[in-house]
């Protein structure tokens, strides 16, 4: 990109030198091309790999960039200016670069400003992790979780990206979209020195060209809501801690959760309407989604070992909350507005080592189920987590001697005197 600028600037020097252009003469501004910065919080990467999603990942993961070019009062239609542009690397570098429309409102603020019948504007959008999506159709290959699909390169209006959720937890997929600064509106100057008011947390609408060196900066925001899973023990007392006696364990063998009337497909729009807030569309009917972690996906801290003593388990649930699924992963859901119940089945096992008992230990399972509710929903962004407490009490004795009492008493004279 340096090696054409400098090209460009050469050509010009060669044609001012034969047309003796004079400086009285209007100077056109030059080409200047766009960059882009981003900053993504914590989060869940591409479907097939999990882990903590930060900036840093989101360079190797990219996200894409869907832009408009209108004139005017235009509003835009089809992605005429970019689609799905993938933007990665830590320079957030992408191919092919593309270049600010010289045309701007009021002249350049060169000493001889040119002018411009018209105004050219771009407006742009971004979401993430970036996937390939056939242009013509926005179809993504083999797709039947996460990014599903994208609007074509030839459907006007705004950019949607569909998703369907997955009850796999090697599937997880945390969706980004991007927005101006969340915290407080911005002002894009002009290379005109006019300025544009960007309103916080909403797309990047209506750009017009800036001054050198100006990148737009996408602070990614999660349009998904996250379901976290712990748990604590309380020994002989009702809240969680306490210690237990001679080496028990508790041991989860597996734990089912049912999300009660939640959307799993749905678009999401990225021309959101309020600020910060993910514009959900075309949500399916809610329905029961069933989540069950058990085997590898469960914290081989608390998995249970199977039937052998308890001095083999591992450590089992202690006093101390603990997550429950492996590697603290956790699951994604199209966030719920209003009440949202989710039903917690648990199934464990309490060992206890005994010389005496055939086996050497006694092992009691025991599967309970009871209702949580979300009275606030699960909101986009948020981390919301079942906090299970398996409360155990000690089998305690008491004993006492009942003393005796006064019966009945039966005479009899031997021998009979007379």
């Amino acid at each position: 990109m340096k090696k054409s600028i400098l090209l460009a600037a050469a050509a010009a020097v060669v044609l001012a030198s034969c047309a003796k252009i004079e400086t009285s003469e209007p100077v056109v501004s030059e080409q200047t091309p766009i960059d882009f910065a981003a900053y993504s919080g914590n989060a869940l990467t591409k479907a097939g790999t999990t882990g903590e999603m930060t900036t840093t990942t989101l360079q190797t993961t990219g996200f894409g960039v869907f832009a408009y070019q209108t004139t005017g009062t235009a509003a835009f239609a089809e992605p005429n200016f970019m689609y799905n542009t993938n933007v990665s690397t830590s320079s957030w570098t992408y191919a092919p670069v593309k270049y600010w429309p010289n045309q701007i409102q009021a002249g350049d603020t060169d000493s001889q400003p040119a002018t411009a019948e018209q105004a050219d504007k771009v407006s742009f959008f971004a979401y993430a992790p970036r996937v390939a999506a056939t242009a013509s159709t926005g179809a993504v290959t083999d797709a039947t979780y996460g990014i599903t699909a994208l609007t074509s390169n030839a459907a006007t209006g705004d950019p949607k990206v569909s998703f369907t959720v997955s009850n796999n937890l090697t599937q997880q997929v945390d969706l980004l979209w991007g927005v101006v600064n969340p915290e407080a509106n911005q002002t894009w100057s002009t290379v005109a020195g006019t300025s544009i008011t960007l309103a916080a947390g909403k797309p990047y609408i209506g750009l017009q060209k800036p001054a050198l060196n100006t990148k737009i900066h996408f602070y990614f925001r999660h349009a998904l809501a996250q379901l976290k899973l712990q748990a604590q023990a309380a020994y002989n007392q009702a809240a969680a801690g306490g210690t237990a006696q001679n080496g028990v364990k508790i041991t989860i063998e597996s734990v089912v959760l049912t999300v009660k009337g939640i959307s799993q497909t749905a678009d999401l729009n990225l021309n959101n309407t309020t600020a910060n807030t993910p514009l959900w569309e075309n949500m399916a009917a809610g329905s029961d989604m069933t989540i069950t972690v058990d085997g590898t996906n469960i914290n081989t801290a608390l998995k249970d070992g199977g039937k052998v003593a308890a001095a083999s388990q591992p450590a089992g649930v202690t006093g101390t909350a603990a997550d429950v699924i492996a590697d603290s992963k956790y699951y994604m859901v199209i966030p719920k507005t209003g009440s949202t119940t989710v039903n917690v089945k648990v199934t464990y096992y309490v060992t206890t080592d005994d010389a005496d008992l055939k086996d050497g230990f006694s092992r009691v399972k025991n599967v309970i189920s009871k209702d949580v509710v979300f009275s606030d929903g699960l909101a986009a962004g948020t981390k919301n987590s079942i906090k299970m407490t398996l409360g155990i009490s000690e089998v305690k004795f008491e004993a006492e001697v009942t003393p005796w009492v006064d019966g009945s008493t039966a005479e009899v004279d031997l021998p009979l005197n007379s």
